[in-house]
């Protein structure tokens, strides 16, 4: 069986490349120092283990969350690092050209663009409106929506395309068409090279996707009201996720007590707290 991963030291380095090695870089006004709109894994990975050959249930568990639980702090800790460059232009009285623009490929990354194809405006409210967009996913809920969808990464859609969320795509060839399609649709389960770039889709898909603006908006009024973001919470606004509807959200909720997820919620946190502590130390040097 796989030697499970030390996930606490690996998370800690994770969010530390992003939240301290960058951290200097927010007020610049130079562009090349601001984060990169979209995150890019220090280390891929290309495949999941056959999760199809473990005969222990709880290694089988185990070995799925600590497999992706650094993939989601990476890919969330990198959303963090755009939230705070955001946070910290937003205090700028005049935004440099360079700064505009990073902000104007923020807005099209998240999807912010005028019906009539104009340039955004880049002011206080569309600053707003992305601040809404951009913020972390509870580990907890991803871990669960990965095992939900995925069938613990046995499904053919996770073994063939590292497909862990049950995204959809709809270019034809851009990912594999299921056995039981509907005659007429043409939607195809989308296919990603490496599982980091299966989980940074279903952040981008919760953060952008119009289906999920209840999601985006519990979690600003949370996060507003200085409550904690956790996966229970935050599964509330989850029902056009699935054909489920409410009997999904209960499901989502139910295992993230049966599995304990919201340690990883916990750890994540934990972790961003003490990495912008000695960050804010370094600084104050």
């Amino acid at each position: 069986m796989r030697k499970q991963l030390n996930v606490p030291v690996l998370l800690i380095v994770l969010v530390a490349i992003v939240l301290v090695f960058g951290a200097h870089y927010w007020l610049s006004n130079n562009q090349s120092a601001l984060p990169n709109v979209a995150a890019k894994a220090a280390e891929p990975i290309p495949s999941l283990p056959d999760f199809t050959l473990f005969t222990d249930v709880q290694t089988k568990k185990e070995t799925f969350f600590e497999l992706l639980y650094p993939i989601i702090q990476e890919e969330n800790a990198h959303v963090l690092a755009v939230r705070k460059a955001l946070l910290s232009l937003q205090q700028v009285d005049a935004l440099s050209d360079s700064e505009r623009q990073w902000i104007s490929e923020v807005a099209e990354y998240y999807k912010i663009e005028n019906d009539d194809d104009t340039p955004v405006e880049i002011n206080q409210a569309l600053i707003d409106e992305l601040l809404v967009r951009i913020d972390y996913v509870p580990p907890s809920l991803a871990l669960t929506q990965a095992a939900i969808e995925s069938g613990w990464g046995t499904s053919r859609f996770s073994r063939e395309g590292n497909n862990l969320f049950g995204h959809w795509c709809f270019v034809k060839g851009c990912g594999i068409v299921p056995s039981d399609r509907d005659e007429g649709r043409y939607h195809e389960v989308a296919k990603f090279s490496t599982v980091n770039q299966a989980v940074r889709a279903y952040l981008r898909n919760l953060n952008t996707h119009y289906a999920y603006e209840e999601f985006r908006a519990l979690r600003a009024q949370l996060r507003n009201n200085n409550k904690p973001l956790t996966g229970k919470a935050l599964a509330n606004s989850l029902g056009h996720y699935s054909e489920e509807g409410e009997h999904y959200i209960q499901k989502v909720s139910r295992f993230i007590d049966h599995n304990k997820l919201q340690r990883y919620t916990r750890q994540f946190e934990e972790a961003v707290i003490q990495t912008e502590s000695q960050s804010e130390a370094a600084s104050a040097r």
